[in-house]
């Protein structure tokens, strides 16, 4: 996670300007596999089924001098309703990153982009391909999209200590959006104090067709991580969030938590998780996270907790396999008719 913008600014930085041949595109992807089995007494006990989480196919195409075109596209099974399933292919992300009219460490990224901070957790945290169990915090709770349309500033900290962005997006996620609300995020993390890194992130835009007086949409993040080997490290992560109660609705936030109450009002999330990985052998690894959620900051009954472990084993270089539990307890006033949940999933992950 160290390595989110340096190394991509240091690569095209300091590549020629020649002319670039189609033979110097690079094509790259990944394909998640799994098998789930529910587990906890309720209506899919015992319920299984096989899934494709995830297909994403990567495109890096270096440009002259030094500028660099990316783009990712992902599919994965979307229900549409409770009799069919289809699989969707759509563009995850593309972008131009320009660092030819800078000198020193400097790029300027702008399209489809990603979201920095969830760009930097997925360098270290490498289980997403367990699908919305793995995934980080403010994905797997709907609180930040992956990408966006906008532009992003990206730049180092001064004497080495790490690197920071500037980013202005739409804040609508992948769709178009000619309204004048817009999202700025400022992105710091202090990568020199090895082996520890701390990571901070601030969010602040509107919602278009909302009530002016609570269309406010905010999130303040922290992230503090321990990796003093390659064998393990740990982490600790923070979120406080502000949203209208429609939005929290409309986006399905919170593993869609009940906001009837407070319609009309901007709703106060925080919740933070708990994670480590520690390497068992040569090939095998051992994880262990936790997430807690209070969807509704003062009302009783509206916060979720979860649970998950895994055991993951490197079958070769580009074959990681991983057998994981999940336990997700919920608030008594969280929804009508949710009940805690549990399953057991095995998982792989091929690269390509």
């Amino acid at each position: 996670m160290k390595k989110i913008f340096l190394p991509v600014l240091m690569m095209i930085c300091g590549t020629s300007s020649l002319a670039m041949a189609l033979t110097d595109i690079e094509l790259s992807g990944e394909v998640d596999l799994a098998a789930q089995v529910h587990t906890l007494p309720t209506g899919v006990q015992g319920d299984s089924a096989f899934l494709v989480p995830a297909f994403l196919l990567n495109l890096n195409a270096p440009l002259n001098q030094g500028n660099l075109m990316v783009a990712t596209f992902e599919g994965a099974e979307k229900r549409q309703d409770d009799n069919t399933q289809q699989f969707d292919v759509y563009t995850r992300m593309v972008y131009l990153d320009v660092v030819s009219i800078f000198n020193g460490m400097h790029g300027l990224r702008f399209g489809l982009i990603p979201q920095t901070w969830q760009e930097a957790q997925y360098e270290d945290w490498s289980y997403r391909f367990l699908g919305k169990s793995g995934k980080v915090l403010t994905e797997k709770y709907n609180y930040l999209s992956y990408s966006d349309l906008g532009v992003s500033f990206m730049s180092e900290l001064p004497k080495s200590w790490g690197e920071w962005a500037f980013t202005l997006v739409n804040g609508e996620g992948m769709s178009e959006e000619t309204g004048p609300h817009k999202e700025a995020g400022i992105f710091v993390r202090m990568a020199g104090m090895s082996p520890w890194t701390l990571s901070l992130n601030y969010v602040r835009g509107s919602y278009e067709n909302m009530n002016s007086n609570f269309n406010t949409k905010e999130r303040i993040q922290a992230q503090v991580l321990y990796h003093p080997s390659k064998n393990w490290f740990a982490g600790v992560e923070l979120l406080d969030a502000h949203d209208p109660a429609e939005a929290v609705r409309d986006l399905k936030m919170a593993d869609e938590v009940d906001v009837t109450d407070v319609l009309g009002q901007s709703v106060h999330g925080r919740g933070g998780s708990i994670f480590a990985e520690v390497g068992t052998g040569p090939l095998a690894k051992v994880m262990v996270r936790y997430d807690y959620l209070d969807a509704i900051v003062g009302q009783s009954g509206k916060q979720l907790s979860s649970a998950l472990a895994a055991l993951s084993y490197q079958v070769t270089d580009d074959i990681r396999s991983a057998l994981a539990y999940d336990y997700t307890w919920y608030g008594d006033d969280f929804a009508p008719g949710i009940r805690d949940s549990s399953k057991i999933e095995f998982a792989t992950q091929v690269m390509f």
